[in-house]
């Protein structure tokens, strides 16, 4: 909601006449009622500002109490928290929603995905003149040809995160998660990628992938 920045940023929308108030509370309200979906992770944090800056204390008071105003805030307030459990209900229970996961564990995240197309002699464990044979006569391999079979449905998972509005990975998380995807791509090869792309399209027959 890009109306959000200038309710939050304008003391005189937020500090107005009560009908005002009244106004855009409702059209808040009635937002995170019909599409709660399209309210964004950074929509609450602008949602829970305007509020605040709403119920601060001052010297300067309405003749009458606007009591349409109070339960607006309440129905805001009520979606907000609605939004805050629904995004919390898809993590796993040792994330603890208010300290989400950031740019060092997209790293080493990344890093891992990358060193699955890494190839590498596997050790052998028997006699030296055995293992000396063996290392003459085995292939370095890596796990991409194993893990090629998943890496679908995490590229799709991927593309799923990036088109969630509650779902929010900033310019740096991406810029560390690049080198991983790029090795996801080169495993699934050009054909099986182009496949993924097609069936990744929606309704409209658009992209999916955003960003």
């Amino acid at each position: 909601m890009r109306c959000l920045a200038a309710f939050t940023g304008r003391p005189h929308l937020y500090d107005g006449p009560s009908e005002l108030k009244e106004h855009y509370l409702e059209l808040i309200a009635k937002h995170c009622s019909d599409r709660p979906a399209a309210v964004r992770s950074v929509d609450l944090g602008s949602i829970w500002s305007l509020l605040s800056k709403i119920l601060s204390g001052t010297a300067n008071h309405d003749t009458a109490t606007s009591f349409a105003t109070f339960h607006c805030i309440i129905s805001v307030a009520d979606s907000g928290a609605k939004q805050s459990k629904l995004v919390a209900g898809t993590l796993p229970s040792w994330v603890c929603p208010s300290q989400p996961l950031g740019v060092a564990e997209i790293r080493a995240f990344s890093r891992l995905l990358t060193a699955l197309t890494v190839k590498t002699v596997p050790p052998t464990y028997t006699t030296q003149r055995h293992t000396s044979v063996a290392a003459e006569t085995q292939k370095a391999e890596s796990l991409a040809k194993p893990f090629a079979k998943h890496v679908g449905h995490v590229l799709l998972a991927y593309i799923d995160c990036m088109n969630d509005p509650l779902c929010v990975l900033t310019p740096d998380m991406r810029r560390e998660l690049e080198p991983g995807l790029f090795s996801l791509c080169e495993m699934l090869g050009e054909y099986n990628r182009d496949a993924l792309m097609v069936s990744s399209l929606d309704s409209g027959g658009n992209p999916r992938i955003c960003g």
